[in-house]
């Protein structure tokens, strides 16, 4: 603290500085009260110890000035004084010292008296330094307050104003501080926009008898006569006891925010409307892509292994020439077949006439037996039996004629495979269109997961590589009894781009494993599967030159993954 010490006497001056400067004061010392005065003018100081005699100024009189100045912080003044009557007492606090001590000093009393006057200095600025971080809070709050487009205003609870924002004072074309203290109802109701409304006054005084937060939404005219829409916040403001002592009052304009709304409201019928729209167009995608699928199945586009390929094609050949005259065959057997029926009804018919009494009567005794004998002979073989399953079995046959034709058509496609161009493959999007086409299959049986990565495309044959996903998702959800998931995901990895779709099905016993991409090896019901998808499969990654790869347990799922390259070789 930096103390100023007024003493003409040289030994009483060199003292107590000498004590005040051993506990850690700043001293500044002087000889008498015209030169202290001049310091305080130049220099803050936050204490004087001042001598009440000396020569041109007394104490006291030094004492009379500072204290009609003004300065910015209080300034102590302890009187040094061998006088010590009452009246002498009374003069020294009249001139406005703080406290005294008496001549001779005692250094310890010296050290508690200006220990008090820095305890009051302190409490002084820390009451300073409170204010003015009041103040600059209340500045920050009214700045918060006056930039909201809020209007916010306080009332008391006789209905006067106390404080407002910029915006509540904008509407009424008055000042803060010519608000403060009026009434609301001296500004009438359309100069405050609804603020003195008889609904608005009923929820203040709502506000103020039970303490509990209001809203309201009112209809206002605007400043150009058009109607606006207010939204009102009540807020009580409590004491320490829970009294409510002031209402604040916040008002929105939101007619804005209602025509967003009244907009929207409309965007979503126009929704609903385009939704069913929607909706009837995803039905007839879904019809196609029924269609689609079933199109999808005859096509396929993959090279199969050189013995293979020519396996089928031999077997297609030579299997061809045969189907062709048994079924030509069994369509003309079938023909014969109807006019042996039309023959035999005929004779039966002869001798179902031949057997009447009038008829009988007048054949021979041979051919009786002879009529006898053909009628123990159709009983015998069951002639109407035969007949009718004579038609079911030349309709089997022709079935199973057909069956075989299918499968020789099957062969042919794997043995040439189309010739079209290698592209830039997005695998994702593929799988997407993959998923689609296969929804009708999957969605009974499973939910899809799919978690595609950020993967660069590949070069290749898109349909044939949709060919692959669409073998395994179709296995996938074939091998799931219920209701399971399948997960497709994709990561680009090593170069590679690679899918792994994985199933919660039934899983593939371990010595099935290493036949899953054999040709003609199913697991499925006879008339049910081929045993082609897999090897097709096989073939087409290959020709991409990729691996196709499969992990499976039993009772639990099965993965396949598939690698494709990313810069590979032409696909071949």
């Amino acid at each position: 603290m930096k103390i100023l010490i007024v003493e003409d006497t040289f030994t009483s001056r060199a003292m107590v500085s000498k004590v005040l400067a051993d506990d850690g004061h700043e001293i500044i010392v002087c000889e008498n009260g015209n030169k202290a005065w001049e310091i305080i003018q130049q220099q803050p100081v936050q204490m004087v110890i001042t001598d009440w005699m000396m020569p041109e100024m007394d104490g006291l009189s030094l004492c009379r000035m500072i204290r009609n100045a003004s300065y910015d912080h209080y300034i102590y003044i302890i009187v040094l004084t061998s006088r010590d009557s009452k009246g002498d007492l009374v003069a020294v606090f009249q001139a406005g010292a703080d406290d005294y001590i008496s001549k001779p000093f005692n250094p310890n009393e010296l050290r508690a008296r200006v220990g008090t006057g820095a305890r009051m200095t302190d409490l002084e600025y820390r009451h300073k330094n409170l204010q003015q971080k009041l103040l600059e809070n209340h500045n920050k709050l009214r700045t918060v307050l006056d930039s909201l487009e809020e209007e916010i205003v306080a009332v008391s609870p006789d209905y006067k104003i106390e404080s407002v924002n910029k915006a509540f004072s904008n509407i009424v074309s008055a000042s803060a501080d010519d608000l403060a203290g009026k009434s609301c109802r001296d500004l009438g109701d359309q100069a405050v926009k609804g603020f003195c409304g008889q609904s608005i006054k009923s929820l203040i005084t709502q506000v103020f008898e039970q303490g509990r937060p209001q809203r309201a939404l009112q209809r206002v005219e605007g400043e150009d006569g058009s109607a606006r829409n207010k939204r009102f916040a009540i807020l009580p403001v409590k004491d320490d006891v829970g009294k409510v002592v002031q209402v604040i009052v916040v008002a929105k304009d939101v007619t804005e925010e209602h025509r967003r709304i009244e907009e929207i409201n409309g965007l979503n019928e126009r929704l609903t409307a385009a939704s069913a729209q929607l909706e009837e167009k995803n039905r007839n995608l879904e019809t196609a892509l029924k269609q689609l699928q079933a199109t999808q199945a005859l096509m396929l586009q993959s090279e199969k292994m050189a013995s293979i390929g020519q396996l089928a094609a031999g077997v297609a050949h030579e299997i061809n020439n045969p189907t062709g005259f048994v079924s030509s065959n069994l369509k003309t057997l079938d023909n014969y077949k109807d006019d042996l029926h039309g023959l035999i009804t005929k004779y039966q018919s002869l001798a179902d006439l031949l057997k009447k009494p009038d008829m009988a009567a007048g054949l021979s005794p041979e051919a009786q037996n002879a009529l006898q004998t053909i009628s123990v002979f159709e009983n015998n073989i069951d002639i109407s039996y035969i007949m009718n399953d004579i038609g079911d079995l030349i309709k089997d046959c022709r079935e199973g004629t057909e069956r075989i034709k299918k499968i020789v058509l099957d062969l042919k496609d794997f043995a040439h495979p189309g010739e079209d161009k290698p592209v830039s493959v997005d695998i994702n999007k593929g799988l997407e269109s993959t998923l689609n086409v296969v929804h009708n299959e999957i969605k009974y049986k499973a939910v899809v997961e799919t978690q595609f990565g950020v993967i660069p495309t590949v070069s290749g044959y898109p349909q044939q590589l949709n060919q692959v996903f669409m073998n395994i998702l179709v296995n996938a959800a074939q091998a799931i009894e219920r209701q399971g998931r399948i997960t497709v995901k994709t990561i680009a990895e090593n170069g590679s781009v690679v899918v792994t779709i994985s199933d919660t099905g039934c899983g593939i016993p371990p010595q099935n494993i290493p036949k899953i991409f054999d040709p003609f090896f199913t697991t499925k019901e006879v008339g049910k599967g081929t045993g082609l998808g897999m090897n097709i499969a096989y073939n087409i990654v290959k020709k991409h030159h990729g691996a196709i790869e499969v992990q499976s347990e039993v009772g639990k799922g099965t993965t396949f993954t598939v690698r494709l390259p990313v810069e590979a070789e032409e696909p071949s």
